[in-house]
């Protein structure tokens, strides 16, 4: 696995065409804020290759469990959809119209990653109000600023996925303890 280290700032990408467009169905939103340097940036991983894998209720994000670390990515169906016309199409003005795919074209080969968190570092890994929580020892919630689709990544993923998940994460984590 190819890794890029992230710099231990805040590192905060955003892509939204609601700034052109009203907000609807075909908007997409990618929010991520990683400022913690356990994480880094990775290539993107398929999903046959994972212990575990769930998808997001929309289907635009993914969680992989994979040996040694937790990835959150965007889907190929995610990245598809954010590459297509249909994303630009509801926006006012060609000219708006046309920096937004420039923008889009531009983003889509830099999103094609995923961003990882090594299981050492997982102290815990529950659903509870309505998301998935993985916990480092300090407290601070993993992939807490990940937005990916319509809203924050851990939220997004059904309850029966994200137990499962979780499940699987702590006993993946307690098997690299040993």
């Amino acid at each position: 696995m190819k890794r890029y280290q992230l710099i231990p700032v805040v590192v905060f990408a955003a892509l939204s065409t609601r700034a052109a467009a009203a907000q609807d169905s075909t908007s997409v939103h990618l929010s991520i804020h990683v400022p913690d340097s356990v994480a880094h940036v990775v290539d993107r991983e398929h999903a046959r290759d994972a212990r575990f894998a769930i998808v997001s209720r929309d289907g635009q994000a993914q969680l992989l469990l994979m040996d040694t670390t937790i990835v959150a990515q965007m889907t190929d169906r995610g990245l598809a959809h954010l590459d297509s016309r249909e994303v630009t199409d509801t926006i006012k003005g060609t000219a708006n119209r046309i920096f937004a795919r420039m923008a889009i074209g531009a983003l889509v080969p830099l999103l094609d990653h995923g961003i990882a968190y090594h299981l050492r570092d997982l102290a815990d890994a529950k659903y509870a109000d309505g998301r998935l929580l993985l916990l480092r020892s300090n407290g601070d919630e993993v992939f807490r600023d990940v937005e990916i689709g319509k809203g924050p990544l851990m939220e997004s993923f059904s309850p029966v996925d994200a137990k499962a998940f979780a499940a699987r994460a702590r006993e993946a984590r307690e098997k690299l303890a040993r």
